[in-house]
């Protein structure tokens, strides 16, 4: 009877690894939409509504790894050494091909950013280092190393979120869901017309700002996704250890490279 019951629960929520996949589909979406279609237009704004799932979903899937994991040494290594491998190919994909001005170089990835986001945690949660202020200090340091990365310092204060009410998604997603709405200007997307009410007598609606921030509001997909998980792993194999380390730099590197032709 209980094998029957965690059957159909496993049916109806969607593992770790699943969502991973869901993540990497919707970054290929992203991807594609940032190379190959013109900014603003419907088609575009479309995909990276879509694409907004990633970074979120990745941040949740980062502290779960943080709490599950074996060795957090190892995983701390394992995203230095691709924020590192991914280094390259995000430049030359975010380019159009390799940069010429040294300034560019200064642009950090997704993994990276994910980097900071763990080492923060382990600091948040050492029981070694006793010093609040020093603990301060260090995740003052971090989060302006995320400042030019991508995602940087919203996807670093999601990770921090995340991990702060770990435990009960309720409050999970309520962090999450502040954070959205001031970070990534989902918020004025509401407030804008009312400005132009109180302040210059009209109720306007600027059609060009909603192009351009409409898109962020994909953010708040990852929450309804995320309720569906329910803490199962899913497959343990190489596939689904390596699939999103390795589809990361090489998807990258394929769409630079098609840029350049």
């Amino acid at each position: 009877m209980t094998d029957t019951v965690s059957l159909e629960t496993s049916r109806r929520d969607l593992s770790l690894n699943c969502l991973k996949f869901i993540a990497a589909a919707a970054m290929l979406i992203d991807h594609i939409a940032f190379a190959f279609v013109p900014y603003g237009t419907a088609p575009a704004i479309v995909m990276h509504f879509i694409g907004r799932i990633t970074g979120p979903t990745m941040f949740f899937a980062a502290v779960e790894g943080y709490h599950h994991t074996r060795s957090l040494r190892r995983y701390l290594l394992r995203l230095a050494v691709f924020a590192g491998v991914s280094w390259i190919p995000f430049l030359f994909f975010m380019r159009g091909g390799f940069p010429e001005d040294i300034s560019y170089m200064m642009s950090p990835n997704v993994i990276f950013t994910i980097f900071c986001g763990v080492l923060a945690v382990s600091i948040r949660r050492s029981e070694r280092l006793k010093n609040p202020v020093l603990k301060l200090l260090l995740i003052l340091s971090l989060v302006i190393l995320c400042v030019p990365a991508d995602w940087g310092t919203t996807g670093f204060l999601m990770i921090l979120a995340f991990d702060f009410f770990y435990g009960n998604f309720k409050q999970q997603a309520f962090a999450y869901c502040l954070l959205v709405l001031c970070e990534m200007d989902v918020l004025s997307l509401i407030t804008r017309p009312f400005f132009s009410l109180f302040y210059d007598g009209a109720f306007y609606i600027d059609i060009e700002f909603y192009k351009y921030f409409l898109e962020n509001a994909g953010a708040l997909i990852p929450i309804a996704l995320l309720t569906f998980y329910k803490g199962r792993r899913g497959a343990k194999n190489s596939f689904s250890k390596w699939f999103f380390y390795c589809f990361y730099p090489l998807h990258l590197l394929l769409l630079g490279f098609l840029q350049t032709l």
